[in-house]
């Protein structure tokens, strides 16, 4: 990646983690408010305020959307820094749990449901999360082109023979070998993943009985 590219990638990355801040901040006020009628609420004798169960109700669907927003904020917060480190030590299941949130949206429009198997212990690498991230997205975006609606999609980072892999797995109907193999080397974002691996150093290979795409990493990047 040229000198130009990766400020890019930076600009946008600073200007993502500010927005994600102020979005923190609009949440820790709203949940200050909703706090503070949540008191004005239990020191309130029964009878009288009227619908008080509802209100306490809408509190508590609050305080979990509320939190739900931390929890995206703070992973886009992340995923903006990515930019800032090159190459970077990156723990694999953190990864893949980051990229869950991230590409959740897109695997429920298909009725996918989009999951991680975490290796214990952690597996490190130190690489590009730039990189890393777009491979693994694109490996979700390959197989939602070539399945149906329904599923799940698993996560998988491991060790295969010493190698550091992550699995993106696919179940759901049984699908033929061979028909998966042709279905995922003809879409127009396979050459796109080779590329990237390529950069990464590494390989992609699918096996087809899973079905699965496996990302084979190095333990670190060349630069």
């Amino acid at each position: 990646m040229n000198h130009l590219k990766r400020k890019e990638l930076a600009f946008f990355g600073k200007i993502t983690a500010g927005i994600t801040h102020e979005i923190k901040n609009v949440l820790a006020i709203i949940q200050e408010s909703s706090g503070l009628m949540e008191d004005i609420l239990d020191i309130t004798e029964n009878g009288t305020f009227p619908h008080k169960d509802k209100f306490i109700k809408s509190l508590n669907r609050i305080h979990g959307q509320i939190q739900r927003g931390i929890d995206i904020s703070s992973r886009l917060n992340r995923f903006a820094h990515s930019p800032d480190h090159s190459p970077a030590s990156l723990d694999l299941n953190e990864i893949t749990e980051q990229m869950i949130l991230l590409a959740s949206r897109f695997t429920r429009l298909k009725n996918v449901v989009l999951e991680s198997s975490p290796s214990d212990p952690p597996l490190i690498i130190k690489s590009d999360p730039v990189s890393l991230e777009m491979a693994l997205f694109e490996s979700i975006e390959i197989l939602l082109s070539v399945i149906g609606s329904g599923g799940r999609i698993t996560l998988s980072p491991r060790k295969i023979q010493d190698k550091f892999v992550l699995g993106i797995g696919y179940e759901n109907t049984v699908l033929l070998e061979e028909d998966f193999l042709s279905k995922i080397s003809s879409t127009e974002r396979w050459a796109s993943l080779q590329e990237i691996m390529a950069s990464l150093g590494g390989t992609v290979k699918v096996f087809g009985l899973a079905p699965e795409i496996l990302l084979y990493l190095p333990e670190s990047i060349n630069v």
